[in-house]
């Protein structure tokens, strides 16, 4: 195999178009909902196959982070400089934090919420790496209840706000 002076994509990226953070929010907004969505989708559909674990969590855990994402491009904030599902989600307006702690689908919410968001906070990397770890701990069930409630809370947002934009 010939090596390529111009590296291995057959077109330039660097001519690919980029979107500016700041103008275009709104379609970032939508990019990271339907991304997120298709994302959970997947979880959804691997989590019946324990084989397919590491996939299922990196997957769910991927999906979270760009919820939060999308959620916070709607809202306007600033969150370039942010990682992690904690970080993240202590970005959101404190209304929604409120929210989602409290309506969260796990069992004794009150006091096991912010340890779960505290203890997954770097899920996606860590899932995504599963193969470099001896033993893991992992919740599958935070992550999906994470997902599930704030792919409602954009979904409703955008119900709120009449914006006209196919939810999936």
């Amino acid at each position: 195999m010939m090596k390529s002076e111009k590296g291995f994509a057959p077109f330039d990226l660097s001519k690919t178009r980029k979107f500016d953070r700041k103008k275009d929010q709104e379609s970032l907004r939508q990019s990271f909902y339907k991304l997120a969505a298709q994302y959970f989708e997947v979880s959804c559909f691997t989590i019946k196959n324990s084989n397919w674990m590491p996939v299922t969590l990196a997957n769910a855990a991927f999906s979270c982070e760009l919820f939060l994402r999308a959620i916070l491009y709607g809202f306007g904030v600033d969150f370039s400089k942010t990682h992690g599902l904690k970080g993240l989600f202590e970005k959101l307006p404190q209304n929604e934090q409120e929210y989602i702690s409290k309506n969260i689908g796990i069992k004794n919410r009150e006091k096991e919420f912010y340890l779960c968001l505290k203890e997954q906070d770097q899920a996606f990397p860590e899932y995504r790496y599963m193969c470099e770890e001896k033993a893991m701990s992992a919740n599958p069930v935070f992550l999906f209840a994470f997902a599930h409630i704030l792919k409602f809370v954009y979904e409703s947002l955008v119900r709120e706000n009449g914006k006209d934009e196919e939810l999936r």
